[in-house]
């Protein structure tokens, strides 16, 4: 089950959790916080991610309107060193671990439904990788913006806009490349035609070449 359909169960729509608004940028959460809770996307888009020793920042997943995040243990998408950031301005909803667990308690479905959504992040993250693993640079790029595709894409003509404004450092720290080398190629990637970049928004064409090479 997907958790935008959790978000329309009647149960999760009763929950009395309060209404946080979050600005660009801010971070809702780090490793060592204190408050653990269970957030549900109301508006806005929502990156998780974690630091490398060396500071780099590795993108784990992007989630939008209706998707849940946590840093509950056995609801977060990783161990630990995970962070969470509003990607543009967010309204999120903040259950208590105690409410969660009283969901237990009392509706063990709901609960069930929770374990599922996450299940199915943790898929899509790891057939992403495995996509990406041994692909050119290039070939990620692209790979990138058809993961990103079902939650957020919008067909533009012959065109699919993804609906998540992304930075070239975004792109590299979603790829494990370099800033450097995604600005170049996505330059090429433009010249070439199999994307375009309107405003902060990439635009992928529809049925383009994942076999283009570097």
């Amino acid at each position: 089950m997907s958790s935008a359909t959790l978000r329309s169960t009647p149960f999760m729509e009763d929950l009395s959790g309060r209404l946080v608004n979050y600005s660009k940028k801010e971070v809702i959460y780090q490793p060592f916080s204190l408050s653990k809770n269970l957030y549900m996307i109301q508006s806005g888009k929502i990156k998780l991610y974690k630091n490398s020793e060396d500071g780099r920042k590795t993108i784990l997943i992007v989630l939008g309107e209706g998707e849940f995040f946590s840093n509950i243990p056995r609801f977060s998408l990783d161990d630990d060193g995970v962070y969470a950031e509003a990607i543009d301005t967010a309204v999120v909803r903040v259950i208590s671990n105690k409410q969660v667990e009283r969901i237990g308690v009392t509706h063990q479905p709901t609960l069930t439904e929770l374990y599922s959504a996450l299940n199915q992040h943790m898929k899509q993250r790891s057939i992403f990788l495995e996509r990406i693993m041994f692909a050119p640079v290039k070939e990620r790029i692209l790979h990138l913006m058809t993961f990103l595709m079902p939650r957020f894409g919008e067909m533009k003509g012959n065109y699919m806009k993804i609906n998540v404004p992304l930075t070239h450092q975004d792109i590299a720290s979603f790829i494990g490349s370099t800033r450097e080398t995604v600005t170049s190629l996505t330059k090429q990637l433009i010249s070439e035609g199999h994307i375009q970049k309107i405003d902060k928004y990439y635009h992928i064409m529809k049925g383009a070449d994942f076999s283009i090479g570097v």
